[in-house]
């Protein structure tokens, strides 16, 4: 093998859309982040348009292989009438002996010759009409064989675009139900606010803690760590979809351990509709952090927790569409972007 053969070839932009639709094609909804939900129903919307326009240009191609075909066969029928007017012309210049003159009764010498010449001219023309006809017949069986080719090309086309639709419709089906997921678990949140307000203000303030990142691997320099060992960052704080989400969801197993994200004390650890199971620790100086929907609780209320306890375990109770904990930082009860908090991931 030779050194430029043994280097893979660049890969084309068809290449990567290609690869990107298969990868989206391949997406679990359960497990997808919010954006990756979206950019995958775009790219599947793109890969439909995509294959849309292959299937046009197949079926195109197919139809005027056809015509072309059509043509030919149209070719080879008047090739095949010439020869066969040219055929009765030599048997009526040759006379019934075929292909020898018939000179009998001719005694003007140039007469002679001038029905030899004549007989050479139609052979000369039957010979070049029976070329014309192998080429014709080799063309129409090469111009048949082109267009079940571009027919069956065709075939393909279109099947490929019932599949690229039905990726589409069920792109944008998963990213409607996520959408309508979130802005629903956004709600029922927001309707829990007052009550989790009210819990945090019946507490005394209590004063800071010091933070120990410097002797904690895995928190920031806030000394904050992410409320789980693993799990997937699916939803992200900030707007989505016309909803504040005043948090971040993180999915994981059913079951896994969910940690302290500081030392604290346990505020409260209950049910609490929408939050379902809820574990809220206070750090001190006005910081409390949020464990939601859990499958059940750790921690109680009023226990002491290190950085890394375990206070509950993921879940999907309350207004929660999969396992997941929703994860809030509050300072002064309002919540906060928990990213400028926890350590980059």
């Amino acid at each position: 093998m030779g050194l430029l053969s043994a280097v893979p070839a660049a890969a084309t932009p068809g290449d990567a859309a290609d690869k990107r639709a298969a990868a989206a094609r391949k997406l679990d909804a359960l497990e997808a982040t919010d954006d990756e939900l979206a950019d995958a129903a775009d790219t599947l919307d793109s890969a439909l348009g995509a294959a849309v326009r292959r299937a046009g240009d197949a079926r195109r191609a197919a139809d005027e292989a056809d015509l072309k075909a059509e043509v030919a066969a149209e070719t080879l029928q008047s090739v095949q009438r010439v020869i066969s007017e040219r055929a009765v012309a030599a048997y009526t210049a040759s006379g019934p002996r075929g292909g020898v003159p018939d000179l009998s009764g001719v005694t003007d010498p140039n007469a002679a010759v001038r029905r030899l010449v004549l007989q050479r001219f139609v052979d000369a023309r039957l010979t070049d009409a029976v070329d014309d006809l192998r080429a014709t017949q080799q063309d129409l069986v090469a111009r048949k064989a082109a267009a079940k080719a571009k027919a069956k090309a065709a075939s393909s086309a279109l099947t490929e675009v019932t599949k690229a639709r039905s990726h589409a419709v069920k792109a944008r089906a998963d990213l409607a139900d996520r959408i309508k997921e979130v802005q629903s678990e956004v709600d029922a949140l927001d309707g829990e606010e007052a009550a989790v307000v009210r819990i945090l203000a019946a507490r005394p303030p209590t004063p800071p803690r010091a933070a120990t990142a410097s002797a904690a691997p895995g928190a920031s320099a806030s000394g904050y760590a992410w409320p789980l060992a693993g799990g997937r960052t699916t939803s992200e704080f900030g707007y989505r979809w016309g909803r504040m989400h005043k948090g971040i969801d993180v999915a994981a197993p059913t079951g896994t351990p969910l940690l302290a994200s500081r030392a604290g004390t346990v505020a409260f650890a209950g049910w609490q509709g929408g939050y379902g199971n809820l574990t809220l620790v206070d750090h001190g100086g006005g910081i409390v952090t949020a464990y939601g929907h859990q499958s059940r609780l750790g921690a109680p209320t009023g226990a002491e927790v290190e950085r890394g306890s375990v206070i509950g375990f993921v879940g999907s109770t309350g207004h929660s569409t999969g396992p997941h904990v929703h994860f809030e930082v509050r300072v002064n009860g309002a919540q906060q972007n928990p990213r400028g908090y926890l350590p980059p991931r």
